[in-house]
């Protein structure tokens, strides 16, 4: 082999070195990069998910504060204010009317109800009177009107008389002007200070205070 032959040798085999060379730096920056990426890739997913559980458990707590967060003030005085309410409707609400049976034959039916005294404009001792037009006598008539709901203009009074008690109680037998065979028979009682009070009403088969 002359001088020529071999150098052009040493020259190809030169060359083929550099290019060995250099393929194999960019497969190793290749594998490099790659790397780096899947890496990039890794800590972003890592720090979204961080973020999540961050903002997560974050929400989780507002939530659980808000629910055991006591009461405001405001609030609960609201809330006062509704049971107070509530408690106060039930105690106004008077208590419901009952129907018994009576061993009287003329009785049709009992009523009794939780009624309130009709009030009185009397003063120092009561007195029962009996004496048509005096103030004990009308606030009989209030007491019968709100026993049997007929109207004081509208009420014929076929009886008033004494009860068990002549002191405090009244008997009286009223109608209607249109109905007088619908007659009742109104039970009251002396309530002092406050007036006479309904305490029962017998439904009549008949007026038996008609003739």
């Amino acid at each position: 082999m002359d001088k020529k032959t071999q150098k052009e040798e040493q020259r190809r085999s030169a060359q083929n070195q550099v290019e060995a060379s250099r393929s194999k730096q960019n497969s190793k920056h290749k594998r490099t990069s790659i790397t780096l990426n899947v890496l990039i890739i890794i800590m972003s997913l890592a720090i979204v998910a961080v973020l999540w559980l961050v903002f997560f458990l974050t929400a989780e707590d507002s939530v659980d504060k808000v629910e055991k967060e006591p009461k405001t003030e405001q609030t609960q005085k609201a809330d006062d204010t509704k049971k107070d309410d509530s408690k106060a409707k039930d105690t106004e609400k008077p208590k419901e009317q009952t129907t018994e049976t009576s061993d009287d034959p003329n009785v049709s039916k009992v009523i009794t109800k939780d009624w309130k005294p009709v009030g009185t404009e009397q003063k120092g001792d009561h007195v029962n009177s009996y004496e048509m037009g005096s103030q004990d006598w009308e606030e009989k008539v209030n007491a019968f009107s709100e026993a049997t709901g007929i109207d004081n203009g509208d009420m014929t009074i076929w009886y008033v008389g004494r009860g068990e008690d002549p002191a405090t109680q009244s008997i009286g037998t009223v109608t209607s002007k249109s109905e007088p065979d619908n007659a009742f028979r109104v039970y009251i009682t002396w309530i002092d200070g406050s007036g006479w009070q309904p305490i029962k009403v017998e439904v009549l088969k008949t007026n038996d205070k008609k003739n």
